[in-house]
């Protein structure tokens, strides 16, 4: 039957809606184009997302097309559900609708289908739940009530709806704690605290029946619940523990040491198996929890950590190293490091407790797999990610290398010992035959990068080390080896090559300045290997050496790089030529490590880089060609452009007439992505249109008629845009000042667009800013009380978009003067301006965004206020009121305008890379 009474749209076209949504998938990337397109100008139609719901449930439709569907309304609600943030409005009772029937349409689709519905309705609760959707947890408790506690009981149904409180909830886990927060934790524990327990016991005891009923599908289908039901208790639990956990942690603690003690061969994974048997699946969540309540809730977990630890180190000893089994053993090691360091750590105080976790637990669990080594030949670039981003956070090597680290942090000295005599071991049976024992100085190599490390970030490395571990000794005997043997053709195991490469990127801060000249050349050497692991090892590293900066003095305040642009100037060309040349290899074309590298090398060479550019932007073109016809990765997209930007930045800084030449260089491609409309790359391409513009004295023909086009709404459509949009008008503004008051009104027409949206409202103050700049206040006069009206009704219907009036009409005050700002509010309004600076201003002021400069104008101006205006005096809340805020932004910029120190240069350099993960600029660059 049909669980759903959403009404269909009469704009909207069934066939036709179907049509598009099934040429989404079609290969043809002109038919998935036009069929986006209309989908786009769909999306605006007042019930498009009911529309859209219909069609799950209607009769005849393909199940792509269904799938289709539900992948677009799931994407409709991330981008447009928020009306504050988003151009496409969805109306309040089209939401309404959703809402009624969302639940009761998840509950008839398949579960392909269900898995997308389950997302769509966890975005919409983080909107909507509780306040305006207060019929979804009642419902939700009632159906997976008479799913799961009346027989007979329909656990895939029950399972389902878990699944959707899971998602809806799992937010609790990682927010920040807030009155808001707290409030609808509690509405949600008061309703489902107890059906949970009662749940889970009934299904506790479910499980018993179904193994002596001896039906493995059966028995899965409880073990699934379970699981869900161990996810949602802790969901519940992550910010504090609730009273009435408290009062029954007995009852959960014994079922989940009867979860941890079950065992059923029918559901257990066969040895090749990949994926986690479902028992396993059931016993991570288990340990996960007794983590959670380890690390938040030591006390009330003090009475269960006996037994609970003891049977998940029972689990753990019993796993193989079967990549099944690497979800359990993952999370049980996690929860020993929790134990570990936490004030129960006399767990592991015994020498041969000690010994036992070093060489049954860790040791193993440090070698690389036959699955690693796998990746490693047949997916390069999948290891390197995981390494290099930590996205191997869930590997068995890394949660081992984490158990050593904190083990190490109360039995340091006895870990060291232990573990020296093994990686002695190690090394030896890599010295009497490396082809064959290779893996043990792999093994070696890891073990001491664990046992060294004692802090670290992944900007700098690390930052804090073992003082037991003599780590140059280690370097020099063991590690440098393996470098010079590669770069005279040696050719030790190319798994080993990596290793001494992460290496030296790890202990980079650690390494002296001698050893940075001596490694260069071998890194740089390293990048003609044929082995994608190693050459993008090699490139990663000789980015991440030259971020490096020694420690701050008064001649360098933020700290001379260690291997600065001299030391980098002779190896330049070997460098660059040997970077672009692994991007023509096959397979590594479009590696973003290696593009990282070749920003940062321009970064750090800066004006040396002039001899190169060139070459250097005709090797960038033919890349930015190739991958116009289909951009497929938006991080080596975002290096690509980003070298662009930083040789604009550091070349036309130093020799201006070369910016007619990069014009020259630049225009035939970007001329090529705007006319292609490539949405990816089209906010780069303004953004380096702004770097030009903002290096030249005044403005050509080309930037002239570039102008009007840059007016016209479809271009402020896209979000993407808007940031480098705003930075290539206030460059207008600066450098052609007679061209933008001609089309003012339309300039003040986009500041408007940006000011009624709270995820832009910064932009249009910075907008608005270079007008003040540019202008004389004569020459805005007739728009300044229109603009000073819609920014206080905006104010007064959104208060968060304080901070960024402030910051704008702080440079109203720096140009025109403190009394200018006192009339214009005035003018609107008699007693408007006391009201406003004392309210607004005064408020908002210690939460203006942006650099040093906006918030330096911010304090200025404050002070201004008060000291030049009589009137502000003369009130004394509102005197007060200015001088708090000025206070508190000084408090919390000690330091403002001094130069920020090494930490401040090291963000600075890093604007660069703000942006990468959108794949869409508008950030730094310049």
């Amino acid at each position: 039957p049909r669980a759903t009474h959403i009404k269909r749209d009469r704009m909207a076209d069934p066939a036709q809606l179907s049509s598009c949504l099934a040429q989404t998938v079609n290969p043809d990337a002109n038919a998935r184009k036009q069929a986006e397109a209309w989908l786009e100008q769909f999306k605006k139609s007042p019930s498009a997302a009911t529309s859209v719901l219909t069609l799950l449930t209607a009769d005849g439709q393909p199940p792509h097309v269904k799938q289709a569907a539900a992948v677009f309304f799931k994407n409709m609600c991330k981008r447009h559900w928020d009306a504050e943030a988003s151009e496409v409005t969805i109306g309040e009772d089209v939401k309404q609708q959703v809402r009624d029937n969302l639940l009761s349409l998840f509950l008839v689709v398949p579960e392909s289908i269900q898995a997308q519905l389950s997302e769509a309705i966890s975005i919409i609760a983080s909107h909507d739940f509780p306040e305006r959707w207060q019929a979804l947890l009642p419902a939700l408790v009632q159906q997976t009530g008479a799913a799961l506690g009346v027989a007979p009981k329909d656990f895939k149904k029950g399972t389902a709806l878990l699944q959707i409180g899971h998602s809806i909830f799992q937010r609790y886990r990682h927010e920040f704690k807030s009155d808001e927060l707290y409030k609808e934790i509690k509405y949600v524990l008061e309703l489902f605290q107890e059906p949970l327990l009662q749940l889970f016991s009934a299904t506790l005891a479910d499980l018993a029946g179904a193994q002596a009923a001896g039906g493995a599908a059966g028995c899965k289908l409880v073990v699934d619940t379970l699981t869900k039901l161990v996810s949602v208790a802790h969901d519940l639990c992550a910010q504090d523990l609730p009273e009435y956990f408290e009062d029954h942690l007995a009852e959960w603690m014994n079922g989940f040491v009867e979860l941890l003690k079950y065992s059923n061969p029918a559901l257990a994974a066969d040895d090749d198996d990949a994926e986690p048997a479902p028992t396993s699946v059931l016993q991570a969540a288990v340990v996960e929890s007794l983590a959670l309540y380890m690390s938040k809730y030591e006390e009330e977990f003090q009475p269960f950590l006996g037994p609970c630890l003891g049977h998940a180190w029972s689990l753990l000893t019993s796993t193989s190293l079967a990549p099944h089994h690497d979800l359990l053993v993952t999370t049980s090691v996690r929860f020993l490091t929790t134990v570990a360091c936490s004030v129960h750590h006399h767990h592991f105080a015994k020498a041969e407790v000690l010994n036992e976790v070093c060489h049954k637990i860790i040791a193993p669990n440090m070698q690389l797999l036959q699955a690693d080594e796998e990746l490693f030949e047949d997916q390069p670039f999948e290891y390197v990610r995981k390494d290099i981003e930590g996205s191997d956070a869930d590997t068995r090597r890394r949660v081992a290398v984490e158990l050593v680290r904190g083990l190490c942090r109360n039995y340091e000295v006895q870990v060291t010992q232990l573990f020296s005599a093994n990686i002695s071991t190690l090394l030896e049976q890599y010295k009497q035959n490396p082809a064959a024992n290779w893996k043990a100085k792999d093994v070696a190599i890891y073990l001491v990068i664990a046992l060294t490390i004692k802090g670290g970030t992944a900007a700098r490395g690390a930052t804090q080390t073992n003082a037991l571990v003599d780590l140059h000794d280690f370097f020099s005997q063991h590690v440098l080896c393996e470098l010079q043997a590669a770069a005279t053709g040696a050719a030790p195991h190319p798994v080993l090559i990596a290793d001494a490469v992460k290496f030296v990127s790890v202990f980079r801060v650690q390494l002296s300045r001698a050893v940075y000249d001596t490694v260069f050349p071998l890194l740089l050497s390293l990048l003609a290997s044929p082995n994608p692991v190693v050459h993008t090892y090699a490139a990663s590293a000789i980015e991440r050496l030259l971020t490096v900066r020694d420690a701050p003095t008064a001649a360098a305040p933020a700290g001379a790089r260690r291997f600065d642009a001299a030391a980098l100037s002779p190896l330049l060309q070997q460098l660059l030529t040997s970077l672009f040349a692994i991007l023509q290899r096959g397979g590594s074309e479009e590696n973003p490590y290696v593009m990282r590298a070749i920003m940062r090398v321009s970064v750090v060479a800066e004006q040396a880089m002039a001899p190169y550019v060139q070459v250097c932007v005709d090797a960038l073109n033919t890349i930015l060609g190739r991958v116009c016809a289909n951009p497929t990765n938006p991080t080596f997209n975002h290096y690509l452009f980003e070298t662009v930007a930083s040789l604009v930045k550091y070349i036309c800084a130093a020799t201006p007439a070369a910016v007619n030449a990069f014009e020259q260089l630049l225009f035939p491609p970007f001329q090529t992505v705007l006319q292609m409309d490539i949405a990816e790359f089209t906010p780069y391409v303004f953004q380096v249109l702004a770097q030009l513009l903002e290096a030249r004295d005044g403005l050509s023909d080309a930037y002239s008629q570039l102008f009007p086009p840059l007016l016209t709404p479809t271009m402020w459509e896209r979000p993407g845009n808007v940031p480098p949009l705003v930075r290539l008008l206030c460059a207008y503004a600066a450098k052609g000042k007679a061209l933008v008051l001609d089309k003012v009104q339309m300039v003040l027409g986009v500041f408007q667009k940006l000011l009624a949206r709270g995820a832009t409202d910064q932009h249009a103050a910075r907008l608005l800013s270079a007008l003040w700049r540019a202008c004389e206040l004569a020459e805005l006069q007739q728009y300044a009380t229109p603009i000073f009206n819609l920014c206080i009704q905006r104010a007064q219907g959104y208060k968060k978009v304080g901070p960024s009036l402030v910051s704008t009409w702080s440079v109203f005050l720096a140009r025109y003067g403190p009394r200018a700002l006192w009339q214009q509010l005035e003018s609107i309004q008699p007693g408007l301006a006391n009201m406003v600076l004392r309210g607004l201003w005064g408020e908002w002021a210690p939460f203006v965004k942006g650099g040093r400069a906006e918030r330096k104008a911010a304090v200025i101006g404050t002070v201004r206020l008060v000291c030049e205006l009589p009137e502000v005096l003369a009130d004394v809340d509102t005197a007060a009121a200015l001088l708090s805020a000025a206070a508190s932004m000084l408090a919390a910029d000690a330091g403002v305008g001094d130069g920020g120190g090494a930490a401040a240069a090291e963000e600075e350099e890093d604007a660069l890379e703000v942006d990468a993960a959108g794949g869409g600029g508008g950030g730094g660059g310049g």
